[in-house]
């Protein structure tokens, strides 16, 4: 049968069937009642060639891959940048243009302006004049200021900066003279400089006989002593304590409301006075100026004592002292502060002598 027979409509009706539907060219044949041959000249006009499809499919592919990558790129952008501009999120415009310049061929610069909340045309402007007028003029009154400084030696702050800057004619304020002071770092060098401790010093009194021992086989053997402060409403209270080594017990103490030396000696006079030792004590203290004074070492050689001190700042070397001040302060005082010098001393002598001495557990 010629297929002269079939209108153009028939044929796209019957190529339909198979290119759209699926069914088979033998299949459609046989029910359309057309020959196999005919029906698959029809899909071959029509169907467009298998090469062209497999080309169209894999730039459909590499344009879908370039988007994905484009896509994946301002993620990461949006992700990074964030993060190394977070210090200037807050800044003026010109900060954030200054960021942008320096990172130009990191990120986008379309990105990084929509980030930072700043125009792109503002961006291009400032790379043509990037300091304002006002950096301009900051930088100029800088070396005046400099200048003035030099010439007092460093001895001028802002205020006589500023007067300087007046008598040559400038106008600008003295805050703004301050601001740029302080932001190039230039300050008045002024008083003295105060010697720095060296931590771990030993004493040049007395050596360290101690060397943290604190474990000894006899009473009276070694004795320590140091010197706390109590708040009170009439002013500062302040303990000395003798420790022995051996029991524990605070074996000498005294409370002044002044650091001089009589308090460490009265504290150890006690001490004297109440064990009565029959031989040479070895007695550690720090390196305050009450156990370095002329006072304290012939005290301690007219009563056979040995003086030994710690390290400077090394307040391990006399921790057993240290200890005793902590429990007191835990247990007993309690972050208090006493109404009068009186009532402080009555209650730390109750801690020492009626609970510390007596019935305390070590």
């Amino acid at each position: 049968m010629s297929s002269q027979r079939y209108t153009p409509e028939f044929k796209d009706e019957a190529v339909r069937q198979v290119v759209e539907r699926g069914y088979s060219v033998a299949e459609v044949a046989e029910r359309l009642g057309v020959s196999a041959h005919s029906l698959y000249k029809w899909v071959n006009a029509v169907k467009p060639d298998q090469s062209e499809v497999h080309a169209n499919e894999l730039r459909e592919a590499k344009t879908e891959v370039l988007k994905l990558r484009a896509q994946l790129r301002r993620t990461e952008e949006e992700r990074d940048i964030p993060k190394k501009g977070g210090k200037v999120l807050c800044k003026p415009a010109r900060v954030k243009y200054q960021f942008i310049n320096e990172h130009k061929t990191r990120f986008s610069i379309l990105s990084m302006c929509r980030l930072l909340d700043v125009a792109r045309a503002g961006y291009y402007a400032w790379l043509h004049k990037p300091l304002s007028a006002r950096a301009i003029e900051d930088m100029r009154l800088l070396s005046l200021i400099r200048a003035s400084y030099a010439a007092s030696a460093g001895v001028y702050g802002s205020p006589r900066v500023f007067q300087d800057l007046r008598e040559v004619g400038e106008s600008c304020g003295v805050h703004r003279v301050a601001k740029i002071m302080r932001r190039h770092q230039i300050k008045a060098i002024r008083g003295y400089k105060t010697p720095r401790a060296i931590a771990g010093r030993p004493s040049i009194i007395a050596p360290n006989h101690l060397k943290r021992e604190f474990t000894v086989a006899h009473p009276d053997q070694v004795w320590v002593t140091d010197i706390t402060y109590l708040r009170t409403c009439q002013g500062w209270l302040y303990l000395a304590v003798v420790v022995d080594l051996y029991s524990r017990k605070v074996v000498g103490w005294s409370m002044k409301p002044s650091l001089a030396k009589e308090i460490v000696l009265d504290a150890l006079l006690m001490a004297v006075w109440r064990r009565r030792p029959k031989q040479r004590v070895l007695v550690h203290s720090d390196q305050g100026s009450q156990y370095g004074s002329d006072a304290w070492q012939r005290f301690c050689k007219t009563h056979n004592l040995q003086p030994s001190m710690s390290r400077r700042g090394n307040c391990w070397d006399n921790a057993v002292a240290e200890s005793f001040f902590s429990s007191l302060k835990k247990e007993r005082i309690k972050k208090r502060i006493y109404k009068t010098r009186d009532i402080a001393r009555s209650d730390v002598f109750d801690y020492i002598e009626m609970f510390y001495n007596q019935t305390r557990r070590c």
